[in-house]
């Protein structure tokens, strides 16, 4: 089958990083200070720092991509192609996933993932997925493999504005954890954020966070990368150069920016760690969208 492949913004990559890697693209949408942007295609992790920064307190949304745009760029492909399949944000973060559904349900020639991924999961999937099919592997065999791999994958916030505002966390108990140092530890498990513990100290909580992954991998290290997403170049450096030390330089590193719809409920200045399993014929790729350190 000749299959087009379209990611949206939840993947972490821009429009012309998606491009690069032959995939279309669809943005959502954010809401900044009352004025709608397209994540990925025209506001970025870089822009919405700025803003961030000089405005801690600063409104901002997020919400699902225009239905116009989705099929527009559906259109683009759907006669050149057996296939279009959209790899979306994971559907218990987003309606997105079941808009698409809704908006695609009757053409036979669009498969939407019914997504429990977000991120470089999304692209590591697709990458898989691309290899098993360059190999030969029957489409309903090539696509079982969203349903696996979901290894321990711990997201960090420096600042607890964010959660706050989500919901995901009271200001009474923002200003104890505040008080107190205490920074709360979200796991990342099938598409779901949930509570994984707490740590006393942001940079200390992910240090101890690697240690322990490491330690439960360091027997067998083939083919596994330490992923460090992130939103904050100016803090990125300092962190891996830790990483580097608690891993004995045993475990490559690649680094690749938390995106622009995940910072929004999550801060500026949060970290998500993982040790992945890269399978040898995507390895080439990962540089298209990643940074080795």
């Amino acid at each position: 089958m000749k299959i087009k492949i379209i990611v949206d913004s939840s993947s972490g990559l821009s429009e012309s990083q998606a491009n690069e890697l032959g995939w279309g693209f669809i943005p959502l949408q954010c809401e900044i200070d009352g004025k709608r942007f397209q994540i990925g295609r025209e506001f970025f992790i870089e822009d919405y720092k700025k803003i961030w920064e000089d405005n801690k307190k600063v409104d901002a949304t997020t919400s699902a991509s225009s239905p116009a745009l989705s099929e527009l760029e559906v259109s683009k492909y759907i006669n050149e192609y057996d296939l279009v399949l959209i790899y979306p944000i994971s559907k218990h973060l987003s309606s997105q996933t079941s808009f698409l559904m809704n908006q695609f349900k009757d053409n036979k020639k669009v498969y939407v993932v019914d997504s429990k991924r977000v991120s470089y999961l999304i692209v590591r999937d697709l990458l898989i997925f691309e290899n098993k099919i360059n190999n030969g592997i029957p489409f309903d065999e090539a696509i079982k493999h969203f349903e696996v791999n979901n290894e321990r994958l711990i997201l960090i916030p420096q600042f607890n504005d964010a959660l706050v505002k989500g919901g995901r966390l009271s200001k009474s108990a923002a200003v104890i954890a505040k008080l107190l140092r205490i920074v709360p530890l979200i796991k990342y498990d099938f598409g779901i954020l949930e509570k994984e513990g707490i740590g006393r100290v942001f940079t200390k909580s992910l240090e101890k966070t690697v240690s322990e992954m490491y330690e439960e991998n360091k027997e067998n290290l083939e083919d596994k990368i330490l992923f460090v997403v992130h939103a904050d170049s100016d803090l990125i450096e300092s962190l891996i150069s830790k990483f580097k030390v608690i891993t004995e330089n045993k475990l490559p590193i690649y680094s690749i920016k938390l995106p622009v719809d995940i910072s929004i409920h999550t801060g500026i200045g949060a970290v998500c760690v993982t040790i992945a399993n890269v399978d040898k014929g995507i390895k080439d790729k990962i540089t298209l969208f990643a940074k080795k350190w």
